[in-house]
């Protein structure tokens, strides 16, 4: 498959991908962030959501589970007292949340892929924001959010390779 260069190419070409590969490449960029999130419930719905045979009942108790996090994790911090870390963990687990999200359901997806991938850069972005100061400390967070956008896209050319 031809090289993945923009954004518009990255779209169009997770869109074409049917529900179940779609899941198993978010699982990909959500193993990316997964450093952000420490609940271990995090990491077992994103080996579920990488199984190619993941069975109805199997993906809704993880989306259930899953949910219970996004629940008790919402940072629900003002932008004074934002706590970027808690920011970015939270990020991850929308990420997770979406990647088993049920067929059924109007907002489940053509689309579920690209809204993983842009959950999991917001995640990095948060983690990359230093508050210490007067104004966050944005220094490195070209380079890092520019290697995992490249990431994601050699990922979607390496899955179309297979």
């Amino acid at each position: 498959m031809a090289k993945v260069t923009n954004y518009l190419e990255f779209k169009n070409r997770l869109s074409a991908l049917p529900l179940r590969a779609q899941r198993q490449l978010a699982a990909k960029f959500i193993s990316d962030v997964l450093d952000l999130a420490n609940d271990p419930r995090i990491r077992h719905a994103v080996e579920v959501a990488a199984k190619s045979d993941a069975t109805v009942e199997e993906l809704a108790a993880a989306h259930r589970a899953v949910h219970a996090i996004y629940v008790e994790s919402n940072p629900q911090s003002d932008l004074l007292e934002m706590d970027f870390a808690r920011q970015a963990a939270h990020f991850v687990t929308a990420a997770c949340l979406v990647s088993l999200s049920p067929a059924g359901k109007t907002n489940a997806p053509a689309h579920l892929a690209q809204k993983v991938a842009m959950y999991c850069r917001m995640a990095r972005t948060c983690s990359c924001m230093r508050h210490d100061d007067d104004a966050p400390d944005f220094s490195a967070l070209g380079s890092v959010v520019a290697g995992l956008v490249e990431g994601q896209y050699r990922q979607v050319e390496q899955f179309d390779a297979l």
